[in-house]
């Protein structure tokens, strides 16, 4: 059952959510983030760490919905932490607004926890168990079973309140669905450990204000002023919640009580249990940071997580009238109820590279000697070898590798930088030469450590840098003469407006230049020599022409004298020819 996980569009490559999950569960596949789901405790850490919002989650709404619907007896189970969540003067006020949505009844989840308290008081007056760990966060609770699972036995085997009483609203005050409202992302896995169904469907806190927006619903809006009850166990949310509530049912406090919240803690916590550091405890252990009062999916609130601790204490010491449902709970009534749970290991199956395997991985991202490896954790992984083990079991990329990827990156660059054969120099908005590529140091006969910092204008004529650094247009194929180097250049100036920097690539185009203008001196003297050749031959073809005229006319006079004189010797032909 897949809870939660990332959108492929958003993800960035950031590597924030591996560094933040406390047991990595995170594998980077084609570039993008995903959740293991063997590997996953459910916490919600690397969601809301994610600066791209790149989360999606498992949501019961629309099936809850079709409950309502469907069925008219829908009951809520409220995570008392909801004091800190909402915004009202009453709890009758966030009554009203969720059976605005469609819900017939509303009840506190602490009553789950009064519920199993007496089962928990038993199990501390228990002294053949030394150290015991609280079982109401599912989180901590697969935490244990997946990656402590030596410690299993020291885990409360009870039923979490939440479960506890959705067996008592259904079997005692048989309602027909149960929907647990809170701020638990871990819970949305919960109802699915087995196949018991006492709670329908999980709503988080974010998911129920989003709905209430929908509908135009304002609990601090509603008019209800029904008071909420008092009781020990509404202080559950907040760290040290757990034993408060047994502690009136202890005839004598001879374990000493540890409370840590957090994953962190509550992993240091575990690895000194590992090595029996500690000795008749009870542990309270919850894998968000201020407990329940700082869930996952919160939602956006206007106070602090501290500032909801203080709203969650407040409303479990008011004084007001008990709520008359409360009040009629009795332990009786909750005999038949069945509160147990086996927890057993979860193991997280590992592959384990020996160290040939490992130095080859490393030796692929140039971390040949033991110098090499930073564990700068950039990756997301503590160290480098650490994240070569990652490699091994297909959980992270090869070139997940910051120092690696920016080395490859800069070396690339420094090698078209410097076997370029155009000029590039780079100056800042004062024109004051920053840097200047091998090319440039040639054009301009000059080290580019005489030239750093200095006036560009004292090689050439700057204008056209000024125009782009004024204007931050780029100049593009710009035909340049630089007289006093005697060169033909083309310009491409380009203005970087992260760095506030100009940036000249200058290409000495004089060579071709001079062809170009030999060549064209060729076709002009060729165009010149073919027109006076044209104009002769007119000039001699007009001549002969000329000649071939008078010529002609002459030929005929005189054939024409011949044939007259032919005529007049032959008797009997006219005297006269017509021309």
């Amino acid at each position: 059952m897949e809870v939660i996980n990332f959108t492929k569009a958003n993800c960035k490559n950031c590597y924030k959510c591996i560094r933040a999950c406390p047991v990595k569960a995170i594998r980077m596949k084609d570039n993008q983030a995903e959740i293991v789901e063997e590997r996953c405790i459910t916490c919600g850490t690397c969601l809301t760490v994610c600066p791209q919002n790149a989360k999606t989650v498992k949501s019961d709404v629309e099936k809850v919905k079709r409950l309502i619907e469907e069925d008219k007896d829908i009951a809520v189970s409220l995570a008392p932490s909801f004091a800190g969540a909402f915004c009202f003067q009453n709890y009758g006020q966030v009554v009203s607004a969720l059976k605005r949505l469609g819900f017939s009844a509303v009840y506190q989840t602490s009553m789950g926890a009064r519920i199993i308290a007496g089962d928990y008081a038993k199990i501390y007056n228990d002294k053949s168990i030394s150290n015991i760990i609280t079982t109401a966060c599912p989180a901590v609770n697969y935490l244990i079973q997946k990656y402590y699972p030596e410690l299993v036995n020291c885990m409360i085997p009870i039923v979490s309140p939440m479960v506890a009483h959705g067996r008592y609203l259904k079997k005692v005050k048989r309602h027909s669905k149960v929907v647990f409202i809170g701020p638990c992302l871990a819970k949305k896995m919960e109802i699915y450990d087995d196949d018991s169904n006492d709670i329908d469907a999980v709503l988080t806190f974010e998911e129920v204000r989003k709905w209430f927006f929908e509908q135009g619903i304002d609990p601090a809006a509603e008019s209800d002023n029904k008071g909420g009850f008092s009781d020990d166990a509404n202080f559950y949310p907040v760290p040290g919640g757990t034993f408060l509530t047994i502690k009136p049912l202890l005839k004598q406090l001879w374990r000493r009580f540890i409370s840590v919240d957090g994953l962190e803690a509550c992993m240091k916590l575990l690895e000194e249990l590992k090595k029996g550091k500690l000795q008749n405890t009870w542990i309270e252990m919850n894998a968000c940071h201020g407990s329940c009062s700082n869930g996952p999916a919160e939602g956006s609130t206007d106070c602090g997580v501290f500032e909801r601790i203080e709203r969650i204490k407040d409303f479990a010491c008011n004084t007001n009238a008990r709520d008359r449902e409360y009040a009629a709970f009795t332990a009786e009534e909750c005999q038949n109820i069945e509160l147990s749970k086996h927890f057993s290991p979860k193991v997280v199956k590992m592959r384990y590279p020996s160290e040939t395997e490992i130095k080859n991985i490393l030796k692929k991202i140039g971390k040949i000697a033991p110098e090499d490896e930073l564990n700068c954790g950039a990756c997301g992984y503590n160290t480098c070898r650490e994240k070569a083990v990652a490699v091994y079991n297909g959980m992270a990329e090869i070139h997940m590798c910051m120092p690696y990827m920016r080395n490859r990156a800069e070396s690339f660059s420094n090698i078209i930088i410097e076997s370029t054969p155009n000029a590039i120099i780079v100056v800042d908005k004062d024109m004051n030469v920053q840097e200047m590529n091998p090319s440039a140091e040639k054009m301009f006969q000059i080290k580019a450590d005489r030239i750093k910092h200095k006036p560009l204008g004292s090689l050439f004529n700057d204008e056209n840098f000024r125009l782009v650094g004024t204007t931050f247009k780029n100049i593009l194929n710009k035909k340049v003469i630089i007289k006093n180097y005697g060169l033909i250049t083309q310009q491409n100036i380009c203005y970087l407006k992260e760095h506030n920097l100009i940036v000249g690539i200058i290409s000495d185009i004089t060579a071709q230049e001079m062809a170009r203008m030999k060549n064209m001196e060729v076709r002009q003297k060729t165009l010149e020599t073919t027109q006076e050749v044209i104009e002769k031959q007119m000039r001699v073809a007009q001549e002969i022409a000329s000649l071939l005229g008078e010529t002609t006319a002459e030929t005929k006079v005189m054939l024409n004298k011949v044939k007259q004189l032919l005529i007049d010797e032959i008797p009997g032909e006219e005297n006269g020819y017509k021309d």
